[in-house]
C-alpha cells in the first residue's frame, strides 16, 4: 500500500468546529425546551381573560410564546392569544367576560381579548362552535371563520362551522353581520343560515338549522321509562311538500339504527333508554346536520345525616345540626333547603354550595324539612334531580316539647289531648243551658264533597280537576289537607298534603285507584276539631281505546321477490275513535328474542313507511297503539296494541359456477 492511500488519522480543525457547532446546538435545544417547559408556571403572572371547563375527554392549549401545547384538567384559565384544540370524541365550554363559547370535536380556534377596548376575536380555523354573547354590555364577540369576519350583537346564539366546504353560520337568536368579498355586511338574523364555500360564492341548496338537541347534549332519565328527546330545526330553501328523514343509532356509522323517521317537516320525538346515541338528518340521502347526545339514569343525593325521623334535644342554646349528603356524579353545584312545611314554599335556609355538607345553629324547636336539589352543568337537558326530602325535629327540654299536629313522618307516639270541662254552673233557664252545651263542644271538621265511598271516572280524573271542599262552623287555628292510600291518612306517609288549606281544594290529574282524604284542625285555643272520619274516593281505571283495524302488512303476510320491487313497505291502519295520537313500534324477533328496531310517536298519523333493504331477511313484529294526547304532551289515554307478524324472504344468490375456456367453446 502505497503511503498515500493511507487515512490520514489526525485530529484536524474543522472536526473540533463541526463537534462544537453540534454541542452548541444541543445546548441550545435544551434550553429552549427548559424555557417552554417552565412557560405554564412563568404565565401565572398573567392576567386570565376567562376559564375552559372540560366536558369530556381530551382538550389542549397552547400559549401563545410556547411550542408545546398543554393537556388541561377539569377547569383553566385562558389567556389572550391561546390556542385551544378539542380532540376527537371531546368537547369543552369557554366563559369569558359573560360570553359562552361551546367548542365541539376536532376544532381548533385561537383567542384574543382587546384589554382597552373589551373586544374578543375568536379565530376559528376548523371544527365547528357555539357562540351565546352577554346579553348585556358594550363589549363585542368577533368571530373570524377562515378569514371571513362575523360580528356579533348582545343576546345572540350562532352556531359557526368551518371545513372543506367552506363556512356555515347559523343564527338562533339575535343576528350578526358577515363581511363578503365586496367588503358589505350580510345581515343573518334569527332562525337564517348563510353558507359560502371556498371560492366566496353563497350556497342556496336546502339547508336545515337543528336547535335542539343541542351539540353533545345530555339528557337524565329518571326511573325505568324511555325518555323522550325532542329533535326541532328550521327549514332553509325547501318547498312546503319536501320532507326530511331523521336517523338515530348506536354507532357513528348507522349501522346499528335503532329509530329511522321518514316523512319529517320541522320536528321529532324519539322514546330512548340511557345510552350514547347519534343521529342525523338527511334530504335525499345528503346530511343536513348531524351530532351525538348522551343519555343517562339519574339519581339525587341521598341524605345521610341527620337520620330521618331523628331528635335532637336542648336547654337553652339551639343545637349545631350537621347535615350531610351522598355525591352525585357530573354535578355543577346542589341547592340545599331547610323549611317548615314539606312543599318548601318559603325556606327558611337555601344555600347553593359545591360541597357535600352543611352545617347551621340556628333551627329551634319544631319539626324541620330539609332536601339537597343536585343541579348538573350546562350540556345537561334536564337542569336538576327531583329531591328527595328528609325531617327531623328539635325538641326543647324542660318545658312541655309542641304537638307535633301537622306532620306526615312518624315521631314518637303522643298521647290525645284530654279536655276537662269547666265545673258545671248553677242552675239556669233552659234556653242558656243549650248555648253553653254548644260552646263546650266544638264542631268538628264537616268533610263535604266528594261524599264517602264516591267512585270518579278515571277519564274525569284525569281531564279535569278533582274538588275537594269541606267546612266548621267554628274558628281554625291552624289546619291540614291529606290525601292518601292510607285507610288512616292522618299516619304513614301521605301522597298530598296542604297546610292551612282553603275551604275548596282543586287537584289535577288524580291517579287511579282508591284514595282517603281528611282535614286534621285545631281552634285557635288548641282544641282538635279533625274530621271524625275521612272520605273514600275510588278513582276507576282510564278504558283502553280499541285496537286499530285494516292493518297492513297483515299478520303472517311474506314480503317476497315481487314486493321487493317497490323498494319500500307502507305500514298502514285505520283511525280510531277518540284517539288523536299513535305509537308505532317495530321489531325484529331472531330466536324468540324480540329486538326493536324503531318507534314513531305519539304522532297524529296512519301510515309509516320503511325501506325493506334496511331491514334485511327475517321475521318481524310490528305494533301499532291508538293514544289520546292532552296538554302539555301526556298521554291521558291509552288503547289497547294491535300486533302483526310479517316475513321478508329476500332469496340467497344462487352458487357461482365459473366457466372455463374450454367449456365455453363446447
Amino acid at each position: 500500500m502505497r503511503k498515500e492511500d493511507k487515512p490520514d488519522s489526525r485530529f484536524r480543525f474543522r472536526d473540533f468546529l463541526v463537534i462544537l457547532f453540534c454541542l452548541s446546538g444541543a445546548v441550545y435545544s435544551i434550553n429552549l425546551f427548559r424555557l417552554d417547559l417552565f412557560q405554564t408556571l412563568n404565565g401565572q403572572n398573567k392576567t386570565p381573560i376567562g376559564s375552559v371547563f372540560i366536558k369530556r375527554n381530551t382538550v389542549q392549549r397552547r400559549m401563545s410564546d410556547r411550542v408545546l401545547w398543554d393537556r388541561l384538567i377539569k377547569e383553566s384559565p385562558v389567556y389572550s392569544d391561546d390556542m385551544i384544540r378539542i380532540a376527537d370524541n371531546s368537547e369543552a365550554e369557554l366563559h369569558i367576560g359573560g360570553h359562552e363559547i361551546s367548542l365541539n370535536e376536532n376544532t381548533l380556534v385561537r383567542l384574543h381579548y382587546d384589554d382597552e377596548t373589551g373586544e374578543l376575536k375568536i379565530e376559528l380555523t376548523s371544527g365547528n362552535l357555539g357562540l351565546v354573547t352577554a346579553s348585556e354590555g358594550k363589549n363585542n364577540v368577533v368571530l373570524n371563520i377562515m378569514g371571513r369576519q362575523v360580528e356579533t350583537k348582545p343576546g345572540t346564539a350562532l352556531n359557526a362551522a368551518a371545513g372543506d366546504n367552506g363556512i356555515a353560520l347559523q343564527v338562533s337568536e339575535g343576528s350578526a353581520a358577515v363581511t363578503t368579498e365586496e367588503g358589505k355586511n350580510l345581515e343573518v338574523s334569527s332562525g337564517k343560515m348563510i353558507a359560502i364555500d371556498e371560492e366566496g360564492s353563497l350556497r342556496s341548496e336546502p339547508a336545515a338549522l337543528v336547535t335542539q338537541p343541542r351539540p353533545n347534549a345530555v339528557y337524565r332519565k329518571i326511573g325505568k321509562e324511555p325518555i323522550n328527546v325532542g329533535f326541532s330545526w328550521n327549514r332553509i330553501n325547501f318547498q312546503q311538500n319536501e320532507t326530511l328523514r331523521l336517523e338515530i343509532a348506536e354507532d357513528q356509522n348507522f349501522r346499528r339504527s335503532v329509530r329511522t323517521f321518514n316523512g319529517l317537516n320541522d320536528s321529532a320525538q324519539a322514546a330512548l333508554n340511557a345510552g350514547l346515541w347519534n343521529w342525523r338528518l338527511t334530504y335525499n340521502n345528503v346530511v343536513l346536520g348531524s351530532g351525538r347526545f348522551t343519555v343517562t339514569e339519574a339519581s339525587g343525593s341521598e341524605l345521610l345525616s341527620p337520620a330521618r325521623n331523628q331528635q335532637f334535644f336542648y336547654e337553652t342554646e339551639p343545637p349545631k345540626i350537621y347535615f350531610q349528603w351522598s355525591q352525585t356524579e357530573d354535578v355543577s353545584h346542589y341547592i340545599f333547603e331547610v323549611d317548615v312545611t314539606p312543599e318548601f314554599r318559603n325556606p327558611v335556609i337555601k344555600k347553593q354550595t359545591a360541597v357535600t355538607s352543611f352545617s347551621d345553629s340556628s333551627l329551634t324547636e319544631g319539626i324541620w324539612y330539609w332536601r339537597v336539589t343536585p343541579v348538573f352543568s350546562q350540556t345537561n337537558e334536564n337542569g336538576g334531580v327531583n329531591p328527595r326530602t328528609s325531617a327531623f325535629r328539635i325538641v326543647k327540654e324542660k318545658e312541655p316539647p309542641a304537638a307535633p299536629l301537622f306532620t306526615s313522618i312518624e315521631l314518637e307516639p303522643r298521647p290525645a289531648p284530654v279536655f276537662t270541662p269547666p265545673p258545671a254552673p248553677p242552675p239556669a233557664p233552659a234556653q242558656t243551658q243549650q248555648v253553653s252545651a254548644r260552646n263546650s263542644q266544638p264542631v268538628r271538621i264537616t268533610l263535604e264533597s266528594p261524599a264517602h265511598e264516591t267512585s270518579l271516572p278515571g277519564l274525569t280524573a284525569v281531564r279535569q280537576q278533582t274538588v275537594f271542599h269541606w267546612n266548621s262552623n267554628d274558628a281554625v287555628g291552624k289546619s291540614r289537607f291529606v290525601l292518601s292510600r292510607n285507610p288512616n291518612p292522618l299516619t304513614g306517609k301521605a301522597e298530598i298534603e296542604i297546610p292551612d288549606p282553603n275551604r275548596t281544594i282543586r287537584l289535577d290529574r288524580l291517579e287511579e285507584g282508591v284514595w282517603y282524604w281528611t282535614i286534621e284542625a285545631q281552634t285557635p285555643e288548641g282544641i282538635d276539631i279533625t274530621a271524625q272520619t275521612p272520605h273514600k274516593l275510588q278513582v276507576l281505571p282510564v278504558p283502553l281505546l280499541p285496537v286499530p283495524a285494516d292493518r297492513l302488512p297483515a299478520e303472517g303476510q311474506k314480503i317476497g321477490i315481487e314486493e321487493l320491487k317497490k323498494i319500500t313497505i307502507n305500514f298502514k291502519w285505520s283511525a280510531v275513535a277518540g284517539a288523536n295520537a299513535y305509537i308505532f313500534t317495530l321489531y325484529q324477533e331472531t330466536g324468540g328474542v324480540r329486538k326493536q328496531i324503531a318507534q314513531v310517536g305519539p304522532e297524529n298519523r296512519t301510515s309509516w313507511t320503511a325501506e325493506i333493504k334496511t331491514l334485511g331477511r327475517g321475521n318481524f313484529v310490528w305494533q301499532v297503539e291508538a293514544v289520546n294526547v292532552g296538554k302539555n304532551n301526556v298521554i291521558e289515554q291509552h288503547g289497547s296494541p294491535g300486533v302483526n307478524n310479517f316475513v321478508i324472504d329476500i332469496p340467497h344468490p344462487g352458487p357461482i359456477h365459473i366457466i372455463n375456456e374450454p367449456e365455453a367453446k363446447k
